[in-house]
């Protein structure tokens, strides 16, 4: 996609950022290879387009987590563009970049039924991880929560 190309999209209200995206594997071929298969479906997501992206080269961990002997890290960052405020929450839920930074533009006017869509998805999310166990809201009737 060319810069005239993608100034028209952000005209149009698309909205361009940049992850990162970090693995980390026990092998080093397994973190290179997922972490490419993991790039290659966020390529396949609707209303987005992957305008570049720039591997860190594989690394050796050098304190890996408790009871893992050896371990790889790699690091992918990515600029896209997002169709949507809504396209790019989904993005950062189901593919986990460790950093986001909003691009373009500057300025974000999102309407109220965008605002609900954002707000069901985080709640979706939670209730995902309660129902996998994973977690949940633990709710107390001795105060109230603090803003």
């Amino acid at each position: 996609m060319d810069e005239s190309e993608i100034q028209e999209k952000l005209k149009n209200g698309w909205i361009k950022s940049r992850l990162y995206i970090e693995i980390m594997a026990g092998e080093k071929q397994l973190a290179e290879d997922a972490l490419k298969e993991h790039v290659r479906k966020l390529k396949d997501v609707k209303d987005s387009v992957v305008l570049n992206e720039k591997y860190e080269g594989i690394q050796e961990v050098q304190n890996p987590p408790k009871g893992i002997k050896q371990a790889f890290s790699e690091v992918v960052q990515i600029d896209l563009l997002a169709r949507n405020i809504d396209t790019l929450l989904y993005i950062v839920i189901f593919y986990a970049p460790s950093a986001v930074e909003v691009l373009e533009p500057h300025d974000l006017k999102i309407g109220i039924e965008q605002v609900q869509t954002v707000m069901n998805s985080v709640a979706d999310l939670v209730h995902r991880f309660a129902a996998s166990g994973l977690g949940g809201v633990v709710i107390s009737t001795q105060q109230k929560p603090q803003a």
